[in-house]
């Protein structure tokens, strides 16, 4: 079903409601004759003939009408409001289906015209639209009294419409200015609002106010012209109305003296001429909102046009997880500059792929093109042969886990985000996401555990716990496939190891993985590397194979993650401190050094001892220090453990060993680029092949 067809069903229905609403509307006009009828008999025939039984009916028929107008004024108030209501509840989940379906700019301002409508159509001014088609009877009431008052009511009926489209032509540019004013000051606030963190923390307040302080002036201003505009305008129409009274009665009194009526006429007169010109003041008061909700209108039927609502599909098996990447090349725009180009690979169940690149490379474009939110412009994703874009959005959803680059959550319980509010689901699949994740234990030690309600005016996780909720929510529903964009670049130590341990569960389980990342700690678990640059694919294919490939070499991967670096720099300090002893060492070459053994060879070295002086490695690396650990396995026939500096201890020119006391030598903080980090993972690999990787 399209957005628009919706649109018009509701439309259609709504104009159903009405026909009903049209009735009660007329009923209503004919008992409000109730009062001019009963004064004109109460003058003319009750007082001359003083009969009272005659006054006593004409009262209670009088009374009865009009009990009856004030029933059928609310019935058919209750009516349109309950119309208005069905066309909001028709429309508004396929509006906001539709906008969040969208892979650009979604608007909440369509729930918006929405809303407006609703609240419009319930009635207010509309229902002087059901009044208007009673003033030609009015009329002739009025004209079958005499032809003059019939006339003025006329000419002076029509007088007010021609103000109120006059006005309208006149204020139009001022509310169009403003609408524009509120607009941009609105967007203004919401991004201060959004950098609130920022702003209190640096003690922006003058420049935040000044920023958004131009767009409210220019709101206030434009709201100011457009006001005294209006005002204008409606004292013209107020005192036209009154003066078209004042000309009725007098046009009435001229008959009196004249002869051609008497007093009781007059005021009968004027007060069906009241009740005919009633809907068209209605109309000339509220034109400011008729004409809103009009536009509204116009919004919500373009953009309705512009919606694609997600289209359920035949029900597939699950996947085994097999991806492929073809040709996939993204344009955001017309006449833009593509974003990915022609980025083409294979990955099987079970692969763990890492995605490198520089800031700006297209990773994260990537991993929204895998997981469905965007599509290519050219080429095509497929999921175990079937074209992404084609399989059951909700069944996508369920296969496909994501933890996307900006982590955020709903205003609900841990457990109703983890299963993103499947709230029909059992609860345990949700404790299950967590154990496979690794962060069970962490959830246990919040307020209340999976039910601690998560909300920005409460309990909101930090940094690192939001990055492993979301990596528990990616595991929900047995995945088979993951797509991670920086899980970990606000993890620290802890939370580093429960990610690489779920990578090592997504792997053992079949579960195919994409990690884009800057952090060279995960790329020991990939067993293939993307490389991007400027969008484009510079190598794929093994990790071993990419380690050494020249299109690695070139790419700047960006800084390293501080909680990585204080990681390597502390566990090489650990080393340097327990390893550090007043022994004569020679260096053979800058990055191997000779051990105590009689032998003269390179003591061996243990794989916990390797991998440590291979993190602490990555951090000299990372902070401009120099090589104090060679690339070699570190190990002889001896099986000795190795006794080499660690990269926090300074190697004095003489050969001789450093002195723990010593002064360290100040690190230059550098950018560390792929080349760093391929050749850290290639040692790491080289030494210990993690359990789970290739």
């Amino acid at each position: 079903m399209k957005a628009t067809d919706a649109l018009e069903d509701a439309t259609r229905t709504y104009r159903k409601s009405l026909r009903l609403v049209a009735v009660f509307s007329l009923l209503s006009s004919l008992c409000m004759l109730a009062l001019p009828m009963f004064m004109f008999n109460t003058y003319r025939n009750v007082i001359p003939s003083k009969n009272i039984e005659t006054l006593i009916a004409l009262f209670l028929l009088a009374l009865v009408l009009l009990v009856t107008m004030g029933i059928l004024d609310a019935a058919r108030q209750i009516m349109m409001s309950k119309a208005a209501s069905r066309f909001e509840m028709k429309l508004a989940g396929i509006v906001m289906a539709g906008e969040l379906n969208r892979q650009h700019d979604p608007r909440s301002q369509t729930v918006g015209d929405l809303l407006l409508m609703r609240q419009y159509l319930s009635g207010g001014a509309l229902t002087a639209l059901f009044d208007l088609p009673m003033l030609p009877l009015f009329l002739i009431v009025l004209y079958l009294i005499h032809p003059v008052l019939g006339t003025v009511v006329l000419v002076g009926g029509l007088g007010l419409i021609g103000l109120a489209l006059w006005a309208d032509r006149e204020t139009e540019p001022y509310l169009q200015k403003n609408n524009q004013n509120m607009v941009r000051s609105q967007k203004s606030l919401g991004m201060h609002f959004a950098m609130q963190e920022y702003v209190r923390s640096q003690g922006l307040y003058r420049q935040s106010l000044a920023d958004w302080g131009q767009y409210q002036k220019e709101l206030i201003a434009s709201g100011m012209d457009h006001a005294a505009k209006t005002a204008a305008h409606t004292g013209i129409a107020k005192s036209s109305r009154q003066i078209l009274q004042v000309l009725l009665i007098g046009s009435g009194a001229l008959l009196v003296l004249a002869g051609d009526a008497d007093m009781v006429v007059v005021f009968a007169a004027a007060i069906i001429g009241g009740r005919a010109l009633q809907p068209v003041d209605q109309l000339v008061g509220g034109w400011k909102g008729l004409r809103q909700t009009y536009d509204a209108y116009k919004r919500l039927s373009a953009r309705m046009a512009e919606l694609s609502l997600p289209q359920a599909a035949t029900p597939l098996p699950a996947p085994d997880g097999k991806v492929l990447l073809e040709r996939v090349t993204y344009v955001p725009q017309p006449g833009k500059p593509p974003i990915l180009r022609n980025i083409s690979l294979s990955a099987d169940p079970g692969d763990i792929i890492g995605v490198i690149g520089p800031s700006g490379a297209g990773k994260s474009t990537l991993s929204r093109i895998l997981v469905g939110y965007l599509e290519p412009s050219i080429g095509f994703v497929r999921l175990d042969g079937q074209e992404l874009k084609v399989w059951d959005p909700v069944a996508r959803g369920f296969h496909i886990g994501y933890v996307p680059q900006r982590v955020d959550f709903f205003e609900a319980t841990v457990r109703e985000n983890i299963s993103g509010l499947r709230n029909e689901d059992p609860p345990e699949w949700a404790v299950s996401a967590a154990q496979r994740a690794g962060v069970h234990d962490l959830i246990l030690t919040m307020p209340e555990g999976y039910d601690t309600p998560l909300s920005k005016s409460g309990y909101w996780p930090s940094g690192g716990q939001s990055q492993l909720i979301a990596l528990a929510r990616a595991f929900y529903g047995d995945p088979r496939l993951l797509v991670l964009d920086e899980p970990n670049a606000s993890l620290d130590q802890v939370g580093e190891q429960i990610f690489h341990n779920a990578l090592k569960t997504a792997k053992a389980s079949g579960i195919t993985s994409f990690v884009a990342t800057h952090r060279p700690a995960a790329l020991q678990y990939c067993n293939k590397v993307l490389v991007l640059q400027d969008g484009r694919q510079t190598d794929f294919g093994p990790t071993q194979s990419v380690l050494g490939g020249k299109a690695v070499k070139t790419q700047a991967v960006g800084k390293a993650q501080p909680e990585a670096q204080a990681e390597a720099r502390s566990e090489a300090r650990t080393e340097a401190q327990a390893q550090a002893q007043p022994q004569v060492r020679t260096q053979a070459r800058p990055n191997v050094q000779k051990g105590a053994g009689a032998s003269g060879k390179a003591p061996a070295r243990t794989p916990a001892a390797a991998g440590t002086r291979k993190a602490a490695a990555v951090s000299a690396k990372a902070n401009g220090a120099g090589d104090n650990t060679g690339d070699n396995d570190g190990s002889d026939k001896s099986g000795q453990p190795s006794k080499t500096v660690g990269t926090d201890a300074p190697k004095p020119a003489s050969g001789k060993a450093a002195d723990p006391s010593a002064p360290k030598q100040k690190r230059v903080r550098q950018r560390f680029n792929v080349q760093d980090v391929m050749a850290a993972a290639k040692a790491q690999s080289s030494n210990k092949t993690p359990e789970g990787a290739d």
